[in-house]
């Protein structure tokens, strides 16, 4: 399970580094995740089920915080890069940071 929520927050950096240096063609680096099923096994056992239901919570909760925040700066350009125009983006690498860093920092706690 460490390997997968790495991995996750690994193409979510690289997937929100890509969208702020190339815009919406950033979005290929979602093509990363195609590995995404390869990574560790493939069965949970009884802990490790429960454990991925609190990351799902907590995922919610700083995804939708990062959702706020986006909206809040959807009036600014980074380097010729509009937020808010490119918010559905930014939500989705948002989302996967916040999963593989609540999910190792989860897991390195249970």
């Amino acid at each position: 399970m460490k390997k997968r929520f790495a991995y996750e927050l690994i193409v979510g950096i690289i997937g929100l580094i890509a969208v702020f240096l190339f815009g919406s063609a950033g979005m290929a680096a979602l093509a990363l995740l195609v590995a995404h099923p390869f990574i560790g096994k493939k069965k949970a056992d009884e802990r490790e089920s429960q454990l991925f239901n609190k990351v799902g919570n907590t995922t919610a909760a700083i995804t939708l915080l990062a959702c706020v925040a986006i909206f809040l700066a959807g009036d600014f350009v980074v380097n010729g890069f509009p937020i808010g125009e490119n918010w559905l983006f930014l939500v989705a690498y948002s989302f996967l940071i916040a999963h593989g860093g609540a999910g190792l920092i989860i897991l390195k706690k249970g």
